[in-house]
């Protein structure tokens, strides 16, 4: 059974399945449940989403100068979340940073890139903002949504599954699922990476989420150079989880590096394609 719903940026797509075939009883069942884990999914993206002006992350961006330092509150989940991203942080030595953004000039002069730095996670499911910063969480969340998705279907005893939002995949089971890249400069090909069991996959490249591949336009900021990064590489992690497998494949894109040490200490394999 499949099925799909609109949702972080892209589609969100459920399938589950079995060795026996479903009853009527049993696919109505199990269309509850993906209801239950898209209503989780669209949680995650009302509390993390910089477009949502009521979620965590905005009122943390338009925290202004003058208002700092300021402790505020956070949901759990967005806590949650935050933890995973500083410890990422510092174990890639700043190259996974969903708080850089673009340098900016004024007066010729410029300012200190936005960084993970700014912020300090407390106790109670509050953080301390030290310095203006602009979260991005759009490279880790999507990763978390999915992995929170895929606790619902085991807490439903749903042994054998796939959630894919938009190439950030995970699957439980003894079943393999195939995995397929897109082929960049034709978009209408596929690449076979092999299959997948028990495990996650996540992959992003520089010009990810363009509209047009030669349009030059990429959303990767280096967080040591405040500067876009582009190349027309394809970077995929596999890794036990996809909060995991998402935001390392940040690292990766930046660094270019499959030997760097701490993949092995995420339990992730780095895969570059031209």
């Amino acid at each position: 059974m499949i099925r799909s719903q609109a949702l972080l940026g892209t589609y969100v797509e459920i399938e589950i399945k079995e060795e026996q075939a479903f009853s009527s009883a049993q696919i109505e069942f199990h269309h509850e449940i993906c209801h239950v884990v898209f209503k989780e999914i669209a949680k995650v993206q009302s509390l993390m989403s910089i477009h949502d002006r009521f979620s965590d992350i905005s009122k943390i961006n338009h925290l202004q100068e003058l208002d700092l330092p300021k402790q505020i509150q956070v949901h759990p989940w967005t806590f949650e979340v935050l933890v995973i991203a500083k410890k990422i942080y510092e174990e890639t030595g700043g190259l996974f940073d969903c708080g850089a953004c673009e340098n900016v000039y004024q007066n010729d002069q410029q300012y200190s890139p936005s960084s993970l730095q700014s912020i300090e996670c407390l106790e109670s499911n509050r953080i301390l903002i030290k310095q203006p910063i602009f979260l991005d969480l759009g490279g880790i969340a999507k990763g978390y949504a999915v992995d929170r998705g895929i606790e619902i279907l085991k807490s439903f005893g749903i042994e054998n599954a796939m959630i894919n939002a938009g190439g950030d995949m995970r699957v439980i089971g003894d079943q393999f699922f195939p995995i397929q890249l897109k082929e960049f400069k034709h978009q209408a090909a596929f690449i076979r990476l092999g299959e997948l069991k028990d495990g996650a996959i996540a992959t992003s490249s520089t010009l990810f989420g363009c509209h047009h591949f030669q349009s030059g336009i990429t959303k990767l900021i280096h967080p040591k150079t405040g500067k876009r990064m582009m190349d027309y590489l394809s970077y995929s992690i596999v890794a036990p989880t996809c909060v995991i497998a998402d935001s390392l494949t940040k690292a990766l894109a930046i660094e270019k590096n499959i030997d760097a040490p701490y993949f092995k200490n995420f339990g992730a394999i780095p895969i570059i394609i031209e």
